[in-house]
């Protein structure tokens, strides 16, 4: 079992985490605002000035006003004015019912009731009536019509099109009918069961597929929205059917959903619409509103795919595709108007949502994380994160957006270099891109300031930093966290300080993550950082200061983490689990913490006799020794490299791998402990 596999890949994001397609991102229309619009006002002294002869530049025009008027001369509408000169009501209580004689000889008018109120009357009415939902009325014969007309509608537009191809008024009318017979589309997703074999029959995927490269962008657009519609994870959710009677019969019906969904997709990847689908991203022209919305569907839809089906995601990550590099360059333009961060938002969570997918199920995710390095995009990465080195998210879409970015960065920082590299060259060592763009971008840098700014980000700046440091190819970015004044602002944090009042309470919120985060920077600074280097001295000084002040808190936390631990494990069902079972309890209860709180315990004490002896007078007070420690490491020991590479066709004069030279570095540490425990 690889521990570090497990810790050290960044999470999903949220949108892959709760289910299929639980947090879903709904597109928001633009809202109205009525003072964008000016009403017209009368100037009431515009009659007198004109009286008074007023006349020239600041002379006011007249407003008019048409009345009728009687035989006599006088004004009829005199009547209907107020005492305020103003329309009196048309009738009393504005009821439109006032005048409409209700029995033979009318006496009685109106009811009493505006039109308002009638209305809330009779919605309440039929609010006891069961209605038809909508799909209900769907057959297999109304199916098969609908999709005939589908057809039809293709052929006439497709006809008209080629006979008038000059004159759009020609065919104009045949495309609105086209659109009108798409969108009744929408119905098919509320049977699925029925609906999509009949539209797998009459062979609807290469139809639709056909009409992505219509002229018209309106027309794939439709077409998009309707798919991202038919292919929602959310039905297959079974929400609908909690209320069945019978649970058999439910999941009879949930499975014929399921398998209905899963043919339709298949039909739409052998018919060429994942492709086609990538391809509109660089069609759709984001200044025309209608567009800008599509491509937020198209991204929507893009996501179902995923969603449902991981492995569609290797045409979108490969090299001949502009899935990725879209991505990136859409999230980094930050200069467009509020309405179109919403494209910009979905594009920063698809792009983490594509990086995040696990290599051994998706092909080319690792290759595709270390083209970000070579196309570019860590350093527009970097950029759009620069901003949050000063201020903080405005909203909660910000917030997500933030976070999708800095997720995407991690796992780029973390992905191992893929075997058929390029950048991998005869007797020369592997090349890691993306952490070499980013020690070029000064992207330490940037987070050593993001610690020190104490904003929202700094959580996030401590977690990159973690998959920035680990491995062999993180050494020289160790080298320049030390160089950058990173110990100071990083043990900082480690001990709950803040040199600013103002921020003293957001500096104290440092989360069990943080605190991970955080040893496992420990670890890779004393693994990295090469003996006697003056680096070195200064990460083992930080330790010594103080009267031992950072070992305190080390061996605070340990206790902490070793309660947590006993805490979350049940002795009764700890009798009951096999060693694996309870391993991976442990885990979950913050094991890893633990060992990588040892692991720096252990180079501690190997490195400096005084805390040495601060750490075992630390360890009696609470009945433990060294021994403890050893075990813990033993145990980290026993379980690290079970996923490398090292079967029988490895050559046998190959390097160790990471795994097992972490093992090499523990066995060395607790040897030493037992020596002096």
């Amino acid at each position: 079992m690889d521990i570090d596999d497990i810790f050290k890949r960044p999470p999903l994001p949220k949108s892959a985490i709760s289910g299929a397609g639980a947090n879903k991102r709904k597109h928001e229309p633009p809202t109205f605002d009525p003072q964008s619009y000016k009403s017209v006002k009368l100037d009431s002294d515009s009659s007198a000035s004109t009286a008074a002869g007023t006349s020239g530049p600041t002379a006011k025009k007249s407003g008019v006003t048409i009345r009728d008027v009687g035989e006599d001369g006088s004004d009829e509408d005199e009547d209907d004015l107020d005492a305020n000169g103003k329309g009196g009501e048309f009738a009393p209580g504005q009821d439109a019912d006032y005048y409409a004689e209700e029995d033979g000889d009318g006496r009685f008018f109106g009811g009493g009731l505006s039109n308002v109120q009638k209305q809330v009357l009779q919605i309440m009415e039929n609010g006891g009536e069961e209605q038809e939902l909508p799909g209900e009325d769907l057959t297999p014969q109304s199916v098969r019509k609908q999709l005939l007309g589908l057809e039809k509608a293709v052929n006439k537009n497709r006809d008209l099109r080629t006979k008038y191809p000059t004159d759009p008024e020609k065919f104009v009318d045949s495309e609105f009918n086209l659109l009108e017979t798409l969108r009744a589309l929408f119905l098919f997703s509320t049977k699925p069961a029925l609906t999509y074999p009949l539209m797998l029959e009459n062979a609807t995927p290469n139809t639709l597929a056909d009409l992505l490269s219509h002229e018209n962008i309106d027309v794939p657009v439709a077409v998009i929205e309707v798919l991202e519609e038919l292919l929602d994870p959310e039905d297959l959710e079974g929400g609908d059917l909690e209320d069945e009677e019978d649970g058999e019969q439910a999941e009879e019906l949930l499975e014929q959903k399921r398998a209905a969904l899963k043919a339709l997709l298949d039909g739409l990847v052998e018919a060429g619409v994942v492709d086609l689908v990538v391809a509109q991203l660089q069609r759709l022209n984001e200044e025309d509103e209608g567009e800008r919305t599509g491509l937020f569907h198209t991204l929507g839809l893009i996501e179902n795919l995923v969603t449902l089906s991981p492995q569609i995601a290797s045409p979108f990550l490969s090299p001949k595709s502009p899935f990725l590099s879209f991505l990136i360059s859409r999230l980094a333009q930050d200069k467009k108007p509020s309405e179109y961060d919403q494209n910009r938002y979905y594009a920063a969570e698809m792009l983490a949502l594509v990086l995040s997918l696990p290599p051994e199920l998706v092909d080319g995710v690792n290759e595709a994380r270390q083209r970000v390095g070579q196309e570019g995009g860590v350093d527009s990465l970097l950029k759009v994160l620069s901003v949050y080195r000063k201020r903080d998210p405005h909203s909660g879409d910000e917030i997500e957006f933030m976070e999708n970015t800095f997720d995407a960065l991690c796992s780029c920082l973390s992905s191992p270099i893929p075997t058929r590299s390029t950048t991998v060259s005869p007797g020369r060592p592997a090349v890691h891109v993306v952490k070499s763009a980013f020690l070029e971008g000064e992207g330490v840098e940037l987070l050593v300031l993001m610690l020190k700014a104490k904003n929202l980000s700094r959580s996030r700046a401590i977690k990159t930093l973690d998959h920035a440091l680990q491995g062999r190819e993180g050494a020289p970015l160790c080298e320049r966290f030390v160089e950058s004044l990173g110990l100071k602002t990083l043990f900082a944090v480690f001990m709950g300080r803040s040199d600013d009042k103002k921020k003293k309470k957001a500096a104290g919120l440092t989360t069990h993550e943080d605190i991970e985060h955080i040893l496992a920077i420990l670890s890779s600074l004393f693994t990295s950082l090469p003996s006697d280097s003056p680096s070195r001295m200064r990460l083992l000084a930080k330790f010594v200061e103080n009267d031992y002040e950072k070992v305190d808190r080390l061996l605070e936390i340990r206790e902490e983490l070793e309660a947590r631990i006993a805490k979350g494990i049940d002795p009764a069902l700890a009798s009951e689990m096999d060693d694996d079972e309870l391993y991976l309890e442990k885990l979950e209860n913050g094991l890893f913490a633990l060992q990588l709180t040892d692991y720096v315990v252990a180079w501690v004490c190997m490195e400096d006799d005084g805390a040495r002896d601060h750490i075992i007078m630390l360890l009696s007070r609470r009945d433990q020794s060294l021994r403890d420690v050893v075990a813990v490491l033993d145990e980290y020991a026993s379980n690290i490299g079970d996923g490398d590479a090292a079967g029988a066709d490895r050559p046998e004069d190959a390097p160790p791998t990471e795994g097992e030279e972490r093992r090499a570095i523990l066995g060395e540490l607790a040897q030493y402990l037992e020596s002096v425990a």
